[in-house]
């Protein structure tokens, strides 16, 4: 069986190296005829084929092409030449200048809004930063800037590889029902990428996460079913590194269920394609699970041999998560061999790093190996201790609403499941039917056929309508979602973006100007003060439009109408914006006539507000605004126009929708987040009204709403 399994291997890694090597002369041929960025481009895509297997050669064509981009100013060029060079660190675990890379390709690729690329280096920096450091706060920021790209971008796979490493940190955090929510957005997000290999990772984790609980046999299947993935893809790309991980984790999953010989039958073929990839991680990984097998064996020095080999390699690849259980199987050993405080130092070493990193699982598993160790030295006080730390946290690992529940995990992919049902049920049906045709007398039998051929048809078009039905309520269930993840996503792009840039901008100038005052003149000192107000001021509308639409998302938000007239409301919204308006050397003119309107005063100021603010945002020095309204007898209709740069046809239909994000700079560089004409629709519609807008590219635009005279006081 050994034998067969390393020509498999062999054979695999021929195709391997022969993939590669027609891939890499192919390209080699390019670079040598090509010319300018062709060449440059050829250069990179090397590099990036060559980025795990052969570290100078990529690191020399991506520092070449670097160059070439700076040389002729090619900024998407160079920013993918960082990218591409700090992925080259990265898998080499040089850590520290895979960041620097990563970085500087951000900064670019923000100046090139290349949000495809933006989201798949926020993900590799969050990656490292939970490798490094353990941070998961700092990760999970990371994270959330990589799904925000890669939502904008419709970059699938990076955003299943990004909530399956969310996945992880809820997983070891033994937040197991948050868990399988991104186990499932994982899955659906590969699915759409069409990413088998994104699939099969999502098997394994899965597996993880049952694994992690105690469920060793569903874990085993999932274990299985990762295998058979990642070996159909193996065989045509000879990547054994997906077949390498799951052996290792049958490998553990089998001393679990103690099958010690198939354990250690796994164990041994994926070291065996550890060590044919270079995989340091890997490598140590299987050293693990092998000292566990020679421990259940009882060859505990062999075992420790293993485990010395297995850690010196975690702390040359800063491997910070795996040095827990490494330190707890220490304890296990010297407890065996009566080494009681050298049991005891490891253990605490381990329950340390386990803490730090709130590994919940390992924190268990330290306090359990110390109540033994304790209780055999007879300390009955400190065992007491350690044996009720391990109980308080197995009961919130395996409580059985977050055990048993994962067992329904797989119903979550079984789409066709209802369509199954409903086949059962029209079988169930012809078979009652045809018991029922054998009971009725001879000269019955036709009518008996017929009528079981009507109640079929009938059968039929009733689950298809009901089929329909189901379907057009998914789609809408769907878009519903698409929309609440806009409204999340956006939410925290303002906060996290839009908010903190003008509030680190407004304290920078109040720091120059706290360190610096007796260095400025007058003229430099009014300058400065009158920076600080205009970022304060767009602070302050930010934050009202934030919380009027936080308001309105949370149904807090209720209309309290009145009547009252409506050139009041227009000359105080003037009379706020009028500096921003002279600043600009803009006009604005109110039609006067008196119209009385029942309205919430204040929803309506604040959509006056927000689109007379627009109106002086897109408009250029020297424009007039003009305000109109007309009433009819079912509602009044106001207007505002401004002649300034004006919107696309394209770009009308995204406005007043969240999902679309869309949202230009003024035309002095004002900042806009996009939020105030969301704040307008919603508030119109509270009045039973509508908003549209009337636009054509540098002949500005008149945004038009309505308010219904059929309201009623509450």
């Amino acid at each position: 069986m050994k034998r067969h399994f390393t020509i498999l291997i062999v054979f695999l890694l021929a195709i391997s190296f022969s993939i590669a090597a027609n891939k890499t002369d192919s390209l080699q041929t390019v670079i040598d005829d090509a010319h300018g960025i062709e060449k440059s481009e050829a250069r990179l895509e090397l590099a990036y084929h060559l980025r795990k297997s052969d570290f100078t050669a990529a690191s020399e064509h991506a520092s070449t092409a670097l160059q070439e981009a700076i040389n002729i100013q090619d900024h998407e060029l160079e920013a993918q030449a960082l990218y591409y060079l700090g992925l080259i660190y990265y898998y080499k675990t040089s850590h520290d200048t895979a960041m620097d890379y990563f970085f500087r390709s951000i900064i670019i690729s923000k100046d090139v809004n290349n949000t495809k690329q933006l989201g798949e280096l926020y993900f590799f920096i969050g990656t490292i930063c939970l490798l490094n450091t353990g941070d998961q706060t700092q990760t999970l920021n990371y994270y959330n800037q990589s799904i925000y790209y890669s939502s904008i971008s419709n970059n699938y796979r990076t955003l299943g590889s990004v909530y399956s490493a969310i996945f992880n940190i809820f997983r070891i955090n033994s937040s197991y029902e948050k868990a399988l929510e991104f186990i499932f957005k994982a899955h659906e997000n590969y699915k759409k990428a069409g990413f088998t290999e994104g699939i099969a990772w999502v098997s394994y984790i899965t597996g993880r996460l049952y694994y992690t609980v105690g469920l060793y046999e569903e874990a085993k299947t999932a274990y299985l079913e990762s295998l058979r993935l990642y070996r159909e893809l193996a065989a045509k790309d000879g990547i054994m590194t997906g077949v390498a991980i799951c052996l290792d984790e049958l490998a553990a999953v089998n001393i679990e269920l103690n099958n010690k010989e198939i354990a250690r039958k796994y164990n041994q073929q994926a070291l065996e394609m550890h060590r044919q990839g270079k995989s340091q991680f890997g490598i140590s990984n299987s050293l693990k699970n092998l000292a566990r097998i020679e421990y259940l064996f009882g060859n505990y020095d062999i075992a420790l041999t293993y485990l010395d080999t297995s850690l010196e390699i975690k702390k040359s690849i800063n491997d910070v998560l795996g040095f827990s259980i490494v330190y707890n199987l220490f304890g296990l050993i010297f407890t065996e061999q009566k080494e009681y405080q050298r049991a005891i130092d490891s253990l605490e070493v381990g329950l340390d790093i386990s803490l730090n990193n709130n590994q919940l699982i390992h924190i268990m598993a330290a306090n359990k190996y110390l109540a033994q160790v304790y209780y055999i030295l007879g300390n009955y006080d400190k065992a007491y201790t350690f044996k009720s730390q391990e109980v308080s946290i197995a009961d919130s690992i395996y409580s059985s609403k977050t055990t048993r529940n994962m067992l329904q995990l797989e119903a979550l992919y079984e789409i066709e499941a209802g369509e199954e049902k409903i086949k059962q049920l029209e079988q169930e049906n012809l078979i009652n039917e045809l018991s029922l045709s054998h009971e009725t007398k001879l000269r019955n039998f036709l009518i008996g056929i017929l009528l079981l051929f009507l109640i079929i048809i009938v059968m039929f078009f009733y689950f298809y309508r009901v089929k329909r039905q189901a379907n057009i309520a998914l789609e809408k269930s769907e878009k519903h979602l698409q929309e609440l993840n806009a409204t999340k996503d956006k939410f925290f792009s303002i906060i996290a973006h839009d908010l903190r840039s003008p509030f680190n901008a407004l304290l920078g100038l109040i720091n120059l100007l706290k360190e610096n005052r007796n260095e400025y003149d007058e003229e430099q000192m009014e300058q400065i003060i009158i920076s600080i107000h205009d970022s304060a001021h767009q602070n302050y509308v930010l934050l009202d439009n934030l919380l009027e639409w936080a308001r309105s998302q949370t149904s807090t938000l209720k209309i309290s109408p009145e009547s009252f007239m409506l050139e009041d409301v227009i000359k105080d919204v003037i009379s706020l914006l009028s500096n921003n308006a002279e600043n600009k050397g803009i006009l604005i003119s109110q039609e006067v006539h008196p119209i009385g309107v029942f309205a919430d005063k204040n929803m309506l100021h604040s959509i006056l507000r927000n689109l007379i603010s627009n109106a002086i945002k897109y408009s250029n020095s020297g424009d007039t605004i003009k305000i109109t309204y007309k009433q009819d007898v079912s509602q009044t209709i106001i207007s505002v126009s401004d002649s300034g740069i004006g919107i696309s046809g394209t770009d009308i239909k995204r406005l007043f929708h969240i999902e679309d994000n869309y949202h230009i700079n003024g035309t002095d560089g004002e900042k806009g987040s996009g939020l105030g004409l969301i704040i307008c629709k919603e508030f119109v519609e509270k009045h039973a009204g509508k908003i549209w807008v009337e636009s054509e590219p540098g002949k500005g635009s008149t945004f038009h709403f309505s308010i219904s005279k059929a309201l009623t006081a509450p």
